[in-house]
């Protein structure tokens, strides 16, 4: 709507100014000036005419259609049927007669001031007439497909747009499944071995249900959201951590206001307890998160354990997968996502732009 307002606005100024344009074109030592005005204004209400019959009829009908030799031929009849018309009402309302007596007191007046003026042959003035007509009708078509390139673009957007929306609803359904699916498992296990932390960790599953199942689909959540989502996450498999695991968490933030999409972050932390704990040897699993008003830069560091080779279906989840496509999505161009693995060490390293529009 906006952009349609513009356009009319443009259109407005651009006749706004055809009509004063003789007010400043004329001297006002020539004698009945409004001969001239007359026969200027009646050029351009035909101009006008054959701007936008072209524009909003012959380009969409034919030109735009993949007619253009309907159009082209379209075209040529309009050119002559206005140009043929404006001739008409010229000789009817404005003689040559007295545009030859118009032209011959120019000249004189001119001629006075030392300035010798010549007027243009009848057919050389035909010729103008029929080149500006043309000139018109072929402004008229460029800028019908200009808007209709552009209307094209916003379309496509708006499509890419429902895509990315579509796309994006698909890969949230998948995260909250997949993620509950792990927790679940996690309590089981507490209730078997008869833990009184069991009822603890159904508080904090409810907790985190209602985040996903409600506020995280209404868009994006505050960083505030996020991070106290997180820490749920992680206190509930702390239940089943021994003194061997060390685990180290650092959520600093600039501030809690963030917009970030929900469970961004959660894949890489799942991740991290699946692959990067033992309950023989020693482990660790650090998790950072720090911003400033430019980027959000998130850590995950945890020991590497090849637990694939005890279970060889244990990393073909979606976790990883989804949060690629969901971070393509969303942040194209602005992020950069970095999984460094070594035999003992696995990291993930993702920076976020920002967006301060």
């Amino acid at each position: 709507m906006k952009g349609t307002k513009l356009v009319i606005l443009i259109h407005l100024a651009f006749w706004a100014m055809v009509i004063v344009l003789p007010w400043f074109m004329m001297s006002g030592n020539i004698e009945e000036a409004g001969f001239f005005e007359g026969r200027y204004y009646l050029r351009m209400i035909n101009f006008g005419m054959l701007f936008y019959f072209t524009y909003f009829y012959l380009a969409p009908k034919f030109y735009l259609k993949d007619q253009k030799l309907k159009f082209f031929i379209s075209i040529a009849f309009a050119i002559g049927i206005f140009y043929g018309l404006t001739q008409l009402l010229s000789q009817w309302l404005f003689p040559d007669d007295l545009l030859h007596q118009r032209i011959a007191l120019i000249t004189k007046i001119l001629s006075n001031e030392g300035i010798q003026f010549h007027a243009p042959p009848t057919a050389m003035r035909n010729v103008n007439s029929v080149f500006m007509f043309s000139l018109v009708s072929v402004l008229a078509l460029g800028l019908r497909i200009a808007t209709a390139y552009a209307d094209k673009e916003k379309q496509n957007r708006e499509l890419e747009k429902e895509k990315l929306a579509s796309e994006l609803g698909m890969l949230k359904s998948q995260v909250s499944p997949h993620f509950f699916f792990n927790t679940l498992n996690n309590i089981y296990a507490l209730t078997e071995s008869g833990s009184s932390d069991a009822g603890n960790a159904v508080l904090k599953l409810s907790k985190m249900m209602r985040y996903v199942l409600y506020e995280s689909e209404q868009g994006n959540a505050s960083l505030k959201q996020e991070i106290s989502f997180m820490n749920n996450y992680i206190d509930l498999m702390r239940l089943r951590l021994n003194e061997k695991i060390n685990i180290s968490v650092d959520f600093s933030p600039h501030s809690g206001d963030i917009s970030i999409p929900p469970m961004i972050f959660i894949s890489f932390i799942e991740n991290a307890f699946k692959h990067g704990i033992s309950y023989r040897d020693n482990s660790f699993i650090e998790i950072s998160l720090h911003s400033d008003p430019q980027q959000l830069t998130f850590t995950c560091r945890n020991s590497n354990f090849d637990k694939q080779a005890e279970n060889p279906k244990l990393r073909t989840g979606i976790g990883l997968e989804n949060i690629r496509k969901r971070l393509s999505l969303i942040y194209p161009g602005r992020h950069t996502l970095s999984l460094n693995e070594t035999p003992e060490v696995y990291e993930v390293n993702l920076r976020i732009i920002l967006d301060q529009s």
